[in-house]
Parts: C-alpha cells; sequence; structure tokens
C-alpha cells in the first residue's frame, strides 16, 4: 500500500519539508547568508566593510580589512562541529513545539548526544530575548499559589508562634 501524495497530518508534512529542504550543507549556507544578507549586501563581521567578495572556497573575503570569513561568523553556529543542517532542523523543532523541547527529546530527533542538544537548545534560547527590565504593577491576579512554606524552614524571627507545620494562621 503506497502512501505517496496522501497528507495524515500537517505537522509532519511541515517537517518531512523542511528536512527535505535542508539535504545539503551548501543549501542551508545558502539559507544562512539569505537571512543574514537579505538586502544582498556582504557585511564583514569583523571591521563592518561592506566590499566582500565570494570566494571560490565560499569563504569570504572583505577588501577593507582583507580577512576571509563564512556566512557563520558572528552567529550562533560559529565554532560548532555540529552540521548547520542540524542546526536548522532544530530551530525549526524548538519553534514548531507549542511547550518546547527538552534535550533528550531533540537529542533523538537529530541524532546528536543529549550533551549536544543541550548545549544546542541553550543557543537556540538565547535568541528569543526577553526583557526582564519591566515589572508589573496595578493588581496581578495569580492563579493557585501558596506564599509562606513551612514553619520549620522560616527563620525563628518569622515563625508563627504555636503552630505546627504549614500554618496559615497570621496572627
Amino acid at each position: 500500500m503506497s502512501h505517496e501524495g496522501k497528507r495524515y497530518s500537517i505537522f509532519p508534512c511541515i517537517t518531512t519539508e523542511v528536512i527535505e529542504y535542508f539535504t545539503t550543507e551548501y543549501i542551508c549556507r545558502q539559507a544562512v547568508a539569505e537571512t543574514r544578507w537579505s538586502d544582498g549586501v556582504i557585511v564583514c563581521p569583523y571591521c563592518g566593510g561592506v566590499h566582500s567578495k565570494v570566494g571560490m572556497d565560499s569563504r569570504y573575503n572583505c577588501k577593507d580589512c582583507n580577512r576571509k570569513f563564512n556566512v557563520t561568523v558572528g552567529t550562533i553556529f560559529e565554532n560548532t562541529k555540529v552540521d548547520l543542517r542540524k542546526w536548522l532542523i532544530a530551530m525549526y523543532l524548538v519553534s514548531s513545539h507549542k511547550k518546547g523541547v527538552s534535550s533528550c527529546q531533540l537529542a533523538r530527533d537529530i541524532k546528536v548526544t543529549q550533551k549536544t542538544a543541550w548545549f544546542m537548545l541553550h543557543k537556540i534560547r538565547g535568541l528569543y530575548g526577553q526583557d526582564d527590565t519591566v515589572s508589573l504593577n496595578g493588581d496581578v491576579e495569580m492563579d493557585e499559589m501558596y506564599l509562606g512554606g513551612r514553619e520549620g524552614n522560616k527563620h525563628e524571627d518569622k515563625r508563627t508562634e504555636r503552630t505546627q507545620g504549614r500554618s496559615t494562621k497570621t496572627s
């Protein structure tokens, strides 16, 4: 029984299309280059010069500082031994899971060790900037929270007298 051409659900189909699209390292590098320099102007990560050209070894050569660089310099992909293909698939998997993905699951999905998957997850999550400088003000509502703790864990000055365990008595 052939399953070609049939779509059973949206998510596996999209994942398969991502895996099928990023088949070679060259395609992955081209995708990163198009994303990084979408206007077509290649900017040197070392000096900021815009007069860079592509060499024979698919590395870029800056005419201003005369340094060679590739598309991964200055990104989370720099100085890693993991294939760019696995990085891009991992980024897709992390961004497509609603509740996130664990390092163990990512390791199984892209066939790397758990330690490598943990490293990759931290780099990818670092891209999702979080602004903690905004403080809450006014009335703030929360669901199911217990503020306090066991009396035995509190400092002697903070303990409620003549109570045992978790006391909610406040006088």
